[in-house]
């Protein structure tokens, strides 16, 4: 469980060292960002942080209304993906100011806890399965059933 902890807990520093991105938007009367500049934008600024990600991929543009969201996938490497949830927190004229918060799509939690588990307990674990994904907030709980071959490990959270 400390190894998931320390995953999000590295999420967090990532996405916290890219708290308020600004972009200017063209001359829509709802500014939105493209969905190929927000991956730009992710892709620098994780570089600028020191991770370099293999790639972004930013499916929607953003539109410009504060509350709006949007996600995008950041594979890190193959075994280390997450999925940051953009969200407009101000409009300033075309520009959209927004942050990230690490988060975990369904397949990414399940991809991530059976390596994650086995390291930290010592048992190989065979496959996972996720309830849902996992937000990147204080409190947030996810609920995945593991199956170790001989030994079923029930619900784990976190």
């Amino acid at each position: 469980m400390r190894t998931v902890t320390a995953m999000l807990a590295g999420l967090a520093i990532v996405c916290a060292v890219l708290p308020g991105c600004t972009f200017s938007a063209g001359v829509n009367p709802t500014p939105t960002v493209s969905n190929d500049a927000l991956k730009e934008d992710i892709a620098d600024r994780l570089t600028k942080a020191g991770e370099q990600p293999e790639s972004v991929t930013c499916k929607e543009d953003l539109v410009g209304e504060v509350g709006e969201k949007t996600r995008c996938e950041v594979v890190m490497s193959p075994t280390n993906s997450f999925e940051p949830v953009v969200t407009v927190t101000g409009i300033d004229g075309s520009t959209i100011k927004y942050e990230m918060t690490p988060a975990l799509s369904k397949g990414q939690l399940e991809k991530a806890v059976s390596p994650l588990v086995s390291d930290a307990e010592g048992v190989q674990i065979d496959s996972a399965t996720c309830e849902s994904g996992l937000e990147g907030e204080a409190g947030a709980v996810a609920y995945c059933d593991l199956n170790a071959g001989k030994s079923n490990c029930d619900e784990w959270s976190r």
